[in-house]
């Protein structure tokens, strides 16, 4: 006796706590909440597996609603008697077994604010009334829910589409761009070189004229040829770099400048130029000015194309002022004269290739680069250009060159 006392103290022990944990509560009501407890974890696995999908990298929109409209039914209560659809703008996905009936629940999908389309959830036959005909008002959280999250993948699928599109735009767009540079490219350099062969001979042959001819009728004309030559030379030149400019090929051979000598020697030696255009050239600069850093060759080429430039614009009888000016690590110089002047609406374009002013010019024609080149050369040297210009009052070109002082500023870091 004492001995099956003993044994069943335990299972009385058990009874007890889980009488005192259910608190009296019926098995009728232990199984309600089992059940209830049932379909909100059916629900969570219905989220769960649809955040999943959408997880997933480079699934199109089409495969991801196909495979969510099979995951609805078995979140419902009635799994083996429940369809579903999802109706968007322009497709439709359904289960297998899917049926229109009169037992239908539905939320709408919005996409960017607008509507979409919907999701609907059918029961087959009737089922017992709940709280939505049917449907539990818990199966009204899962539906909207759903909804809320289809809205989220397509408007976040969509957006990729696009952004995938237009990369793909973009990169026919730019290969299609490098193939036309490349092109230009190599038509400038062939044609280029046609130019070059015959010119080089021609330049050769008028030089040798020029220093044997004793008639001084034919001196002349052979002067002409040679001077022709040269300024097409030049032209060439100039369209030369512009091309190496605009894909990264122009090299500078930056040193320590002496640019008022470099603008001194320049003066003398466009005198004859001047001349013949009936104006006078001065020249003012700080004293002494700072070495500049930059490139010889290519300060003397921005100054020539200016000086040409506002040679052919200037009054005859006139002057062109030459300024330049030490402003903090930059020397700035100014190229004035007192022509015409340019409209303010084509100031912003006159840098711009191929680009020519207003027919004010004492020679027209040309190819319109000498100012572009002159941009693309100032902005080489980490300088600036620019034009201030008023109609009937003349105009003023600026460019900027870095100083020598600045540079070695900043290499050691000190600060004025």
């Amino acid at each position: 006796m004492e001995n099956t006392v003993k044994e069943n103290k335990p299972i009385d022990k058990k009874m007890n706590e889980s009488a005192r944990i259910t608190g009296g509560v019926s098995e009728d009501e232990l199984r309600d909440i089992a059940h209830k407890l049932g379909e909100r974890v059916k629900e969570l696995n219905c989220l769960y597996s649809i955040s999943r999908l959408a997880e997933e990298r480079g699934s199109p929109v089409d495969e991801i609603l196909r495979r969510v409209v099979d995951l609805m039914p078995p979140a419902w209560q009635y799994p083996e008697v429940t369809c579903a659809r999802i109706n968007l703008k322009n497709s439709q996905f359904q289960t297998a077994n899917f049926e229109e009936t009169k037992w239908r629940q539905a939320e709408t999908i919005t996409v960017n604010g607008e509507s979409y389309g919907t999701i609907e959830v059918f029961y087959l036959e009737g089922r017992p009334e709940s709280d939505e005909g049917p449907f539990l008002k818990e199966e009204r959280n899962l539906i909207h829910v759903v909804g809320e999250r289809l809205g989220n993948i397509i408007e976040h699928r969509l957006a990729e589409e696009s952004l995938h599109s237009l990369y793909e735009e973009e990169k026919k767009l730019r290969e299609r761009l490098e193939a036309e540079m490349q092109g230009r490219i190599v038509f400038t350099r062939n044609l280029i070189h046609e130019l070059k062969t015959p010119l080089t001979s021609l330049l050769a042959t008028s030089q040798l004229l020029l220093d044997e001819e004793k008639n001084k009728e034919l001196e002349k004309l052979t002067q002409y040829v040679w001077e022709g030559a040269n300024s097409l030379n030049n032209r060439i030149d100039e369209l030369h770099d512009i091309v190496k400019g605009e894909i990264g090929k122009l090299e500078l051979n930056l040193k320590p400048l002496n640019l008022g000598k470099l603008l001194v020697s320049l003066v003398e030696e466009i005198k004859p130029l001047a001349s013949q255009h009936g104006v006078a050239t001065y020249l003012k600069m700080d004293e002494p000015l700072p070495q500049a850093y930059a490139d010889a060759g290519r300060v003397r080429q921005i100054m020539l194309n200016l000086l040409n430039n506002v040679f052919r614009y200037a009054a005859e009888g006139g002057r062109v002022d030459i300024l330049a000016t030490a402003k903090g690590d930059f020397v700035e110089v100014e190229v004035s004269d007192h022509g015409p002047g340019i409209a303010e609406p084509l100031q912003p374009h006159i840098f711009e290739s191929g680009y020519q002013t207003a027919p004010h010019a004492k020679s027209s024609g040309g190819l319109g680069i000498g100012l572009a080149l002159c941009k693309l050369l100032a902005e080489r040297h980490s300088g600036k250009i620019w034009v201030r210009s008023q109609l009937g009052k003349g105009s003023s070109f600026f460019f900027t060159l870095p100083l020598l002082k600045g540079r070695h500023t900043k290499a050691t870091g000190r600060h004025k």
